[in-house]
This record gives C-alpha cells, sequence and structure tokens, in this order.
C-alpha cells in the first residue's frame, strides 16, 4: 500500500480530525491547513474536521481558523503540514494526540508521527495536499480549499521563480485554473500594500547593508514597526523587497520581535544556506531558511558565516 493510500485510509476510520501547523504561519502552511481540511469535510462526509493555524493579516481573505476545545485532541487523529518538528508546532495541545500523521516537505531532519510523509522535493506542502486530493477517487472539495492550496503554493515558490518547481507544479496550477481558480484575484489581494508597509520598504531600502563578499540585509526593530505603523508579519514581508539585487545572491532581513527573540530570515538565489542555518539553531530549504537568536552578536555571527560562504 502507498503513503497516500495509507493516509486516506485513516482519514476514513477517524470521525474525529484535526489539522496544526507551524508557528509563525505563512501562506504554505495556512493554504496546507484549509485546503486539507475543505478536501476532508467535502469528500468524507460526516467528519468532524477542524484547522488550527495562526492568524496572519495577509491571509485574512482565506479565513480564520476554528475553535478547538482541549478535549477535542485526546481521541482525534492529528495531521501535521508543512511543519518540520514537533516543537515548531503552532499548536501544543497536539502532545494529546494519541495519532498523528506528517505531511511535510522541508528536509526530514527530525521525524514523528506514526505515519511520517515527508517529500522535499515537492515546491511546497500544498503541492502534496494537492497531490493527495488529485489520488482520491471521489473528490470534493469547496472553492475556498482550491484557492487556499493555490495560495500556499504560490507564496511557497516565490509565485514559481524558485528551483523547486518543475513543470508537474505548473501543470498543477493549470488545473486549479480548471477547477475554478482565480488567481488573478489572489494575486492582487497578496500583492496589496498598504501606505504604511511601502513607507516601511523605502526605510529597508535606505538603511540596507551588505557585507565585504556581498550578504545584503536590513534590520527592523520594534521601534522601526511602531514608528511606521506595520506589525511584524507585513515587516518580515520585507525580505522580498532585499532579493535579485546585482552582486547580491545571499540576503538576510532580521526583524526584532521582542529584545531576546531576533528573527533571521534567509534567501539565496543558488547558494544553499540551509546549512548555515541549522549551525545556528534554525533551519528550512536549501534557498530559503530561517534562525530564531538572542542577541545581535549572534546574528553578527550568522552574517559571517554567510559572507565567508559567499567568499567560498
Amino acid at each position: 500500500m502507498n503513503i497516500y493510500k495509507q493516509i486516506i485510509n485513516e482519514i476514513k476510520k477517524n470521525d474525529k480530525i484535526i489539522i496544526t501547523t507551524h508557528v509563525r504561519a505563512d501562506g504554505d502552511c495556512v493554504g496546507s491547513a484549509i485546503g486539507l481540511r475543505e478536501m476532508i469535510k467535502h469528500t468524507f462526509k460526516g467528519k468532524d474536521v477542524k484547522a488550527s493555524y495562526e492568524y496572519v493579516d495577509y491571509l485574512k481573505f482565506l479565513g480564520r481558523c476554528d475553535e478547538i476545545e482541549d478535549s477535542e485532541f485526546e481521541n482525534a487523529l492529528v495531521i501535521s503540514v508543512d511543519n518540520a518538528e514537533l516543537s515548531r508546532a503552532n499548536d501544543k495541545r497536539i502532545e494529546k494526540a494519541s495519532k498523528i500523521i506528517k505531511i511535510d516537505h522541508h528536509p526530514n531532519v527530525n521525524p514523528f508521527g506514526y505515519i511520517n510523509f515527508v517529500e522535499d522535493e515537492k515546491s511546497s506542502c500544498a503541492e502534496i495536499i494537492f497531490d493527495l486530493f488529485l489520488k482520491l477517487p471521489r473528490r470534493k472539495i469547496s472553492i475556498k480549499g482550491l484557492e487556499a492550496i493555490y495560495t500556499g503554493m504560490m507564496t511557497d515558490t516565490g509565485f514559481l521563480k524558485y528551483k523547486s518547481v518543475t513543470g508537474d507544479t505548473f501543470k498543477k496550477i493549470g488545473l486549479l485554473y480548471d477547477f475554478g481558480v482565480d488567481g488573478t484575484k489572489i494575486r492582487n489581494t497578496l500583492d496589496e500594500i498598504s501606505i504604511e508597509e511601502l513607507r516601511l520598504k523605502g526605510y529597508v531600502f535606505e538603511h540596507m547593508e551588505s557585507t565585504p563578499n556581498g550578504v545584503l540585509y536590513a534590520i527592523i526593530t520594534p521601534e522601526i514597526r511602531e514608528k511606521y505603523n506595520v506589525e511584524y508579519d507585513e515587516a518580515s514581508n520585507m525580505v522580498g523587497a532585499l532579493s535579485n539585487v546585482e552582486g547580491h545572491p545571499i540576503w538576510v532581513l532580521v526583524n526584532e520581535y521582542k529584545p531576546d527573540e531576533i528573527r533571521c530570515r534567509v534567501r539565496s538565489l543558488e547558494i544553499p544556506i540551509n546549512e548555515v542555518a541549522r549551525n545556528f539553531g534554525g533551519g528550512g530549504h536549501k534557498n530559503a531558511s530561517g534562525i530564531v537568536v538572542k542577541d545581535y552578536e549572534t546574528v553578527n555571527k550568522i552574517l559571517n558565516a554567510l559572507d565567508e560562504l559567499l567568499k567560498n
């Protein structure tokens, strides 16, 4: 029995299903969770299926998560999507679950769950969820679920420009269009930016710096976010403002969440940077990783390590 059939059989066997994601939600984890919930709800009638994920303002068009009581986790099948490590689960009540299935596309450094399904060559977890949907013999899903899957695939591929994208990814995007997804509407919604964010982007352009060998970086503090009236999540999206600058194939957005929690979003064009991220307690993909540290001394060490990577 292949792993897709295993997962489908487990969904059939369990009447109570809860879907969780990783902390610091993004388009892929939210899109995967909603897409899977809508797929199960409409294909397998009578299932009590709920999704737990953190609210992100720029994804509000997809809807808010479900309210879930503590007791519901005890006898539920929990499906963790787009989460590489159990410790990074957005909902810590996952530990109460008797059965966990992991569906993910990050490097499988920390396996968990009695079914551990990881395809790290896939462009997004949402693409795996769509694969699961296509393998259902009598599949049904709402347009909301399809839009969520599309959002997950598009945001986690940088709108189809990352190296993880394959011809098969494009075919699936085409199918989503055929099934009724309005990609233009969603792209326009995701591209929308407030005046405050635009002004913050100007600050990033004015204050970005470079290491000797070409690591481009910018630092955003809580004071700067307050000055420009921009929330943390919107500020984190400024990592894209540093991309595709000639002579700077690695870029980093340092977004200080609070004094002892400084979050670094590391990106690159070709050079794998996830090993550096792992060395500092972070992780992620070869060209998109994250690191959380406690002080700027460690931030400088990360920048130096990335600079040395470019030098070599």
